[in-house]
């Protein structure tokens, strides 16, 4: 599927089905959108070394927002929850957390009622499937927007979480 609303530098590679479901409803609904554009650093060791670090899965550039998705279990969501608040604490930066039953509501809203693979799933072999919402498949128009996210200088294409 081509994304006619997607705003990043290269075409997204997600890391979950359940990422590209949120981009496909993104895209669909007109929504401008980035994905993983910025790597926040929440600690470094005495060396300066990277210790802890969070990628949060889209950018919205025209709400200034950050949005993090995941199907994770409620109780394995907690080291994911305290990386987001640590990210608000150091940066201002406010992430919405998009979790399991968020998901199953666009699901049902959208047409869907269940995900099509194991949520907990971390390839991306289904990067070519098509959408697993009702979007429209629009010719790609080739804009992008060179505004960085955030406040913090230019994003980040790391692939470190």
């Amino acid at each position: 599927m081509e994304f006619r609303h997607f705003r990043g530098p290269e075409p997204p590679r997600f890391a979950h089905e359940s990422e590209r479901e949120l981009a496909e409803l993104l895209d669909g609904q007109g929504i401008p959108w980035d994905y993983e554009p910025r790597t926040f650093t929440l600690e470094v060791d005495a060396e300066g070394r990277v210790v802890e670090a969070v990628t949060p899965d889209f950018y919205l550039p025209e709400a200034g927002l950050y949005i993090e998705c995941t199907e994770m279990k409620p109780s394995l969501t907690n080291r994911k929850r305290r990386k987001l608040r640590k990210l608000r604490t150091l940066y201002g930066e406010v992430v919405t957390y998009v979790d399991r039953g968020d998901f199953e509501r666009l699901r049902r809203k959208y047409g869907q009622a269940r995900g099509r693979r194991n949520a907990q799933g971390r390839s991306s072999d289904g990067n070519g499937a098509g959408p697993t919402l009702e979007t429209r498949n629009r010719a790609s128009a080739s804009s992008t927007s060179s505004s960085s996210p955030g406040s913090g200088g230019a994003p980040s294409r790391s692939s470190s979480r």
